[in-house]
């Protein structure tokens, strides 16, 4: 394991155990994994009376709700790594779920969804797009568009112009992983979804490249290559380049394997893959060379959030 990696990897296993030893009794342990996850990845030091401060305050914002319980850490932790006044966006978020809730189509995922609308001006507006995009979706792929890519439709809302270009983005995308070593279905869709979103126009063909070199790669590496990984796959497509794959896939074997031997991490491999993947790539540094073909409308934690909350489904509210 390079010394990077192993910097971030102890960054990870030190807000996990503080949090582990100071709040044990108030939150689970695989939402303690998702949270010192998210700070490992950020640039944002973790603070234990911070975190705290920024739980009881959603606590009082909402009540009697699903949000108030072990989410409501999760929402903390987001905030306090996108924002550096993390305090004003409760009330901005709570509106936000409100709003969404207005909107039946989107219900189920309104925490996420007021997650996504919480810099955006005109949110009936974007609302109202992403309806059109979802049904536009449905049409053209209707056996694998399911409730899940209500969020993704709200996504690729911000910046279209041209639903039809839109749609036959996706569908390239999808076809071309499909007719090599990607399984069709939902997880595939969501990867296709991810690419459409993040990278630019003229890498379309280099990414599909790097997602079916990763992939072969990592079974040549003995890492089971699962549907809940196909989005990160696209996150890795985009921040290395070709002749870096397999260098890239042996420091990820590598971090696996270490978290893998951790008594505590031993029955979370799914789990430990994805932080693996995440540290080897290391996206805290915006400027870094290899993310030659994203699309910079976001910045690098925007991206790497938003593919571990939809692998993972994370912030969907059970009503």
């Amino acid at each position: 394991m390079n010394i990077q990696n192993k910097e971030i990897i102890n960054d990870y296993l030190t807000v996990y155990n503080e949090i582990k030893t100071k709040l044990d009794k108030n939150i689970s342990d695989d939402t303690i994994k998702i949270v010192s996850l998210f700070y490992s990845i950020s640039n944002k030091p973790f603070q234990l009376q911070l975190f705290e401060d920024m739980s009881e305050r959603i606590n009082n914002e909402v009540g009697f709700s699903s949000i108030n319980g072990e989410l409501r850490f999760i929402i903390s932790t987001i905030l306090i790594i996108k924002y550096d006044y993390p305090f004003t966006k409760v009330r901005v978020l709570i509106d936000n779920i409100e709003l969404v809730n207005d909107y039946e189509l989107f219900t189920k995922y309104s925490l996420f969804i007021g997650f996504l609308l919480l810099d955006e001006k005109d949110v009936k507006k974007r609302l109202n797009n992403s309806k059109d995009i979802y049904f536009e979706m449905q049409e053209r792929h209707y056996f694998i568009t399911g409730e899940e890519d209500y969020s993704f439709s709200i996504l690729l809302s911000e910046s279209v112009n041209d639903t039809n270009n839109l749609m036959d983005c996706i569908e390239y995308y999808y076809k071309q992983l499909a007719d090599d070593c990607f399984k069709r279905g939902n997880s595939l869709q969501l990867l296709s979804h991810v690419l459409t979103l993040i990278v630019r126009d003229n890498y379309k063909d280099k990414v599909i490249n790097n997602c079916i070199q990763i992939y072969k790669c990592m079974k040549e590496e003995g890492i089971k290559v699962k549907g809940v990984i196909y989005a990160l796959i696209g996150l890795v497509s985009t921040a290395v380049k070709e002749e870096d794959i397999d260098l890239i896939i042996k420091e990820i074997k590598e971090v696996y394997n270490y978290l893998n031997n951790i008594k505590s991490f031993k029955k979370n491999k799914e789990f430990n893959l994805i932080v693996s993947i995440l540290v080897a790539i290391n996206l805290k540094d915006d400027n870094k060379y290899i993310n030659y073909c994203i699309n910079k409308n976001k910045t690098n934690i925007d991206y790497s959030l938003l593919v571990i909350i939809l692998s993972k489904n994370i912030l969907r509210v059970v009503k």
